[in-house]
C-alpha cells in the first residue's frame, strides 16, 4: 500500500513539470511574438519547432493523465482486494480458534472415547478367554509370574500376578476392579498397576465381572438385585473367596483394593462388609449407595476418594434419583460427603473448610496441577487416613499417565 501511495506521489510531481515546462514555452512564443515585428525565416522556423514541442508535450501530458487514471483505478482495485484478503484472513483465524477450541474439547474426551471402543471391541470380537489372555500378557510383559484362580461356583478364572520376590506374610495383595462394560485387560491397560509389582514388592489380582443380560461386565455393590438388567450376584462373597484362594496361593500381608467407576463402588462396599484383611480402599469417580448402611459394626479402614469435579457420569456433588414404585431413593454420595462418611467411621470429623496438603499433576488432559490432595489423621482410629484428591476439571475418564499409577501404588502400600 505505501509503495502505491509513493507512485502516485512520484507521477502527480512529473505532471506538474510537464506543465510548467509547457507554460514555460508558450509563454517564449508569446514574447517572441510581442516583441518581434519583423521576422526572419529563421525565427519563423524557430517558432514553428517551439509550437510543435508544446503540442508534443501536451500529448504526452494527456497520455500521462490517462495511466495516471488507470494507475489510480488499480491502485484502487488492489486496495479492495487487500481488504477482501484481510477479511478472508480474520475468517480463517476464527475457524481455526474455534477448531483449537474443538480440539481441546474432544481431547479431554479421548481416554472415555479410547476405553469405550477397546471394551465395545472387546465385547462384540474377543471370548472371555482372550480377556483372561490379554490380561495375562499384559502381566508377563511386565515381568510378573502369573497364576490363574478358578472360582468354582462361578466356573471362571482371574489373573493373580506375582513378583519375583514374595515374602510369607509380608508382602501386599492388591485387588484391583475395572468399570461397568469393562474388564481386567482393558482396565490394567488403563491403569498400569501390574508394571510395578516387581519394583514396588506387591501382588495383584485382576477379577472380572459377570456381564449383565446386555454383554456389559459389572459389580453389585449393593445387598440386593440392581435395576438395568444386572444380575444381583454377591460380589461380596465372590471377591472374598478370590482373595482366600490368592492367599492359599502365597501367605499375602495386608490387603488393599482400588476400583474405577463402578469397581469404586465395590471397592468402597467391600470395606463396608469387612472384606477380611484389607487395610485400605481407593477409589476413582465411583462413591457409595446411600442406602447401604453395612457399614455399620466394620472396623475402620484408610480411605482415598479420587474424583474430577467435571465428571458428568458419576458427579462430583452425587445424586439422588427420584423414588421408585415402592418409595425407595437410589442414589449415591458425593465426593466429600464420602470423605465425612468414612471420617466418622474412623473416628474422626472432616473440617469445614479443608485445606489441601498438596497439589499433583495428574490429568494430563487438564493444564497444570490440577488435583487438589485433602487429607485427615488426626483424631483417627490408630493408623487410619481419610483422604479426598479432587481434580479440578477433571472428567470421568482422566488423562493419566505414569504419574497416577506411582501416585496410587505408593498411597495403598503406605498404609501400613
Amino acid at each position: 500500500m505505501r509503495s502505491n501511495v509513493l507512485m502516485q506521489s512520484l507521477w502527480d510531481g512529473f505532471l506538474r513539470y510537464l506543465g510548467a515546462v509547457a507554460a514555460c514555452v508558450l509563454l517564449a512564443a508569446a514574447l517572441t511574438a510581442c516583441t518581434v515585428v519583423y521576422t526572419d525565416p529563421a525565427q519563423d522556423a524557430r517558432l514553428l519547432e517551439l509550437e510543435a514541442q508544446v503540442h508534443s508535450l501536451e500529448e504526452t501530458l494527456a497520455s500521462l493523465e490517462v495511466e495516471n487514471a488507470k494507475l489510480k483505478a488499480d491502485s484502487a482495485l488492489l486496495t479492495a482486494e487487500i481488504a477482501l484478503m484481510g477479511e478472508r484472513l480474520n475468517e480463517q483465524d476464527a475457524r481455526l480458534q474455534e477448531l483449537e477450541e474443538a480440539a481441546a474439547t474432544m481431547e479431554q474426551f479421548l481416554p472415555l472415547l479410547e476405553q469405550w471402543s477397546q471394551d465395545k471391541v472387546s465385547k462384540v470380537a474377543q471370548p472371555d478367554d482372550t480377556v483372561l489372555e490379554r490380561t495375562a500378557r499384559l502381566a508377563e510383559e511386565a515381568g510378573g509370574e502369573v497364576y490363574y484362580l478358578e472360582h468354582a461356583g462361578r466356573k471362571d478364572q482371574s489373573v493373580l500376578v506375582l513378583p519375583l520376590e514374595v515374602v510369607d506374610g509380608s508382602t501386599p495383595l492388591i485387588v484391583s476392579l475395572h468399570g461397568f462394560g469393562g474388564n481386567s485387560a482393558d482396565h490394567s491397560r488403563y491403569f498400569p498397576v501390574h508394571e510395578r509389582v516387581n519394583s514396588h514388592g506387591f501382588a495383584l489380582l485382576l477379577p472380572n465381572g459377570i456381564p449383565d443380560s446386555a454383554g456389559n461386565r459389572f459389580w453389585n455393590p449393593t445387598d440386593q438385585c440392581c435395576d438395568g438388567g444386572k444380575s444381583g450376584e454377591d460380589d461380596v462373597a465372590y471377591l472374598t473367596e478370590l482373595v482366600a484362594s490368592a492367599k492359599a496361593v502365597k501367605a499375602f500381608g495386608p490387603v488393599y483394593v482400588f476400583g474405577y467407576s463402578n469397581g469404586g463402588f465395590m471397592a468402597h462396599h467391600l470395606a463396608c462388609k469387612g472384606l477380611p484383611g484389607l487395610r485400605a480402599v481407593a477409589g476413582l469417580a465411583g462413591t457409595s449407595y446411600v442406602e447401604d448402611s453395612s457399614c455399620e459394626g466394620a472396623p475402620p479402614v484408610s480411605v482415598l476418594h479420587i474424583h474430577g469435579t467435571a465428571d458428568s457420569v458419576i458427579l462430583y456433588a452425587g445424586d439422588e434419583s427420584e423414588p421408585d414404585d415402592e418409595g425407595e431413593r437410589a442414589f449415591y454420595l458425593g465426593a466429600e460427603n464420602m470423605v465425612r462418611h468414612w471420617g466418622e467411621r474412623a473416628g474422626c470429623a472432616w473440617p469445614a473448610e479443608p485445606q489441601p496438603y498438596a497439589t499433583l499433576d495428574l490429568d494430563q488432559a487438564v493444564p497444570g496441577a490440577e488435583t487438589h490432595a485433602y487429607r485427615v489423621q488426626e483424631g483417627c482410629a490408630a493408623g487410619i487416613t481419610i483422604e479426598l484428591w479432587s481434580g479440578e476439571g477433571s472428567s470421568h475418564a482422566p488423562g493419566f499417565e505414569d504419574s497416577f499409577a506411582d501416585a496410587l501404588v505408593n498411597w495403598l502400600l503406605s498404609q501400613e
